[in-house]
């Protein structure tokens, strides 16, 4: 246990921390959490458009008109349905902020370099005969989630160019007593310029290709590929929850650092979940970020069992008051006091269920779902700290997501018995000694 123990402080803790700090990878998750409630947002109408229940649609029909069940979706197609336009807006925004850029001129470039390097036009079919249409940004598509790869790339991307012309110097410096506003407004200039230039030149370079554009390339090579060998099957999703928990037991928040990365593949699945809903089809994905909000239950690690089962089980008067304080914020997800207070951080034994018990359940839900005993999910965005059993219902529209999770539940927790029997034991020993 000490080796297991020196392993985790000394070579793995300090890996974890370098990545978590690293700052293309910390850009990339904090221009998605700025984005989320925006998703959040866009998520409450489509509950409320499709909120499972019998004869709901028939209802609004009735109350509202036929054309309510369209105008009620309109703030998703703000949101979700050119997801990319934020996208790269915000991640360049974020990196900018990494490198004491001005952020909101490059957040600017970022998202004219996206529209540089993507389609501008539609084809329709009017009766029976297909017209193009030029000078239309679509809403879905590329500037949608299909565009999420691309959108990052470009933020990445101009924002390192932006900033090898300024810490080069490569501006255009205006005199002293210039209003700052108009001296950064001029110092884009330059840059932004050469920046525009390159973006039109990509442009160029895969028009003369088989693929038309660069949101096809990547698409293709990348994200189809990373979607069927990481992203969208079991062993995809045991090392997503494998990963998040090990991180977790050195102390890191492992959610922010995995999703950050495995999100541009998941989001493009959420919407193909979200599209078969409103098409009246069966979700075709099991695998979206909503699938392992399932997982966690009371946090990362899915604790809530832990408190649960100090609470029912526990001998040692230490353990039962921490559960008594972790109970309520287990239930909005909130799992810092069991984690911190148990310890199950830096704890060797406690490692060992913190990160069976959702390789587990990740294995349940998965086949639950890819078998039809319980629904995949919709991909509605919930606020992480919606309870468990009401999350459950909500992300998959059913009441088979509730009881899957209360299942889950059961499973940790006797994953947990004998580990949590050991520790109770040793802790109401001393406290009898003392």
């Amino acid at each position: 246990m000490n080796r297991i123990h020196d392993f985790l402080e000394n070579h793995f803790a300090p890996w974890a921390v370098r990545l978590a700090g690293q700052r293309h990878l910390a850009a990339i998750r904090d221009g998605f959490i700025s984005f989320m409630p925006f998703l959040i947002i866009g998520s409450l109408f489509i509950i409320i458009q499709d909120f499972p229940a019998p004869g709901w649609q028939e209802m609004q029909a009735k109350l509202f008109g036929q054309g309510f069940n369209q105008f009620i979706i309109l703030p998703k197609r703000a949101t979700y349905d050119i997801m990319s336009l934020y996208v790269v807006a915000f991640i360049a925004y974020k990196l900018a902020q990494s490198y004491k850029l001005d952020a909101l001129s490059v957040a600017a470039l970022g998202l004219a370099s996206f529209v540089l390097v993507s389609p501008i036009s539609i084809t329709v079919e009017v009766g029976g005969v297909s017209q193009t249409v030029n000078r239309v940004i679509t809403v879905g598509g590329w500037y949608g989630t299909n565009g999420v790869l691309v959108a990052i790339i470009m933020a990445i991307l101009v924002t390192e160019m932006f900033n090898f012309f300024v810490k080069r110097n490569i501006v255009i410096r205006m005199p002293e007593g210039v209003p700052p506003a108009v001296s950064r407004a001029f110092s884009a200039l330059l840059p932004g310029f050469c920046i525009v230039v390159v973006m039109l030149m990509v442009r160029l370079l895969f028009l003369s290709t088989p693929f038309g554009n660069v949101h096809e390339f990547v698409y293709k090579i990348v994200s189809i590929p990373m979607q069927r060998m990481v992203a969208n099957n079991v062993w995809g999703a045991i090392g997503t929850v494998f990963s998040i928990s090990m991180l977790w037991s050195v102390g890191l928040n492992g959610g922010t650092i995995v999703n950050g990365i495995m999100r541009p593949f998941w989001v493009p699945l959420q919407e193909a979940n979200l599209a078969a809903i409103e098409a009246g089809k069966l979700p075709p994905n099991i695998i979206t970020e909503q699938f392992f909000d399932l997982v966690w239950i009371g946090g990362a690690g899915a604790t809530l069992a832990v408190v649960i089962l100090l609470l029912i089980r526990s001998r040692s008067t230490q353990y039962r008051e921490l559960a008594k304080v972790s109970l309520l914020p287990g239930l909005f997800n909130i799992n810092e006091p069991i984690m911190f207070g148990l310890p199950v951080v830096l704890n060797p034994l406690n490692m060992i269920p913190l990160v069976l018990g959702p390789v587990a359940i990740t294995v349940i839900n998965y086949y639950a779902m890819a078998w039809g005993l319980v629904a995949k999910p919709t991909g509605v965005v919930l606020p992480w700290t919606t309870p468990p059993i009401i999350q459950g219902f909500l992300i998959t529209g059913s009441i088979s997501g509730a009881i899957l999770q209360v299942v889950d539940v059961l499973v940790v927790m006797l994953i947990w018995y004998p580990f949590i029997k050991i520790s109770d034991a040793r802790r109401a020993s001393e406290e009898e000694g003392s």
